[in-house]
């Protein structure tokens, strides 16, 4: 909850892919409350009224998770939402041409996010692929798995253009971008 708070605040992209890995956490530890505050909540080191928080962030995490039947994979709808709301965020900057680097930065990476659609048969927005794919090799990382340098380059990229589309976004949030969608 600390940690989804603050970067929800500061960087949508990276609050998608954390919020993404404690769905995969919960699943992980079968949905079971005392094993999420023993291995997840017992590492915050706050005070107990912050811990309670903490638990009960995670307990409604659990029960949404239930409650919308994710208990095997798949994404909770509000995260759903998000990656939609932030995937027209990105075609009214594109469509607007509000920010020229924008443009530039997602000119660099179509080609590599069509090739990562092409490769993976499912068809997702740009931004729900290029999280995808950044999240996936968070994922084979912890596994220590090996990972070629073109794929390592494209996901950075993948990464620094969705760096970029957080930024305008939370721009955006404040009142600090105009845009109309």
């Amino acid at each position: 909850m600390i940690v989804a708070r603050e970067k929800r605040k500061n960087n949508i992209a990276e609050y998608i892919i954390y919020m993404w890995q404690v769905e995969d956490l919960i699943r992980a530890l079968k949905f079971d409350t005392d094993a999420i505050d023993k291995s997840l909540v017992a590492q915050y080191q706050v005070d107990d009224a912050t811990r309670a928080e903490v638990s009960s962030w995670y307990a409604n995490l659990v029960l949404m998770m239930e409650k919308e039947q994710k208990q095997n994979g798949g994404h909770v709808q509000f995260l759903v939402n998000l990656v939609n709301d932030l995937n027209r965020f990105h075609l009214a900057l594109l469509t607007t041409n509000t920010d020229e680097q924008y443009s530039r930065l997602f000119n660099e990476i179509k080609p590599d996010l069509e090739l990562v659609k092409q490769k993976s048969g499912i068809v997702h927005n740009d931004i729900e692929t290029a999280l995808n794919t950044l999240y996936l090799l968070i994922m084979l990382k912890m596994k220590e798995k090996n990972v070629s340098e073109g794929t390592q380059q494209a996901v950075w990229k993948f990464g620094n253009f969705l760096g970029y589309l957080s930024k305008l976004y939370k721009m955006w949030e404040a009142g600090d971008l105009e845009l109309e969608y």
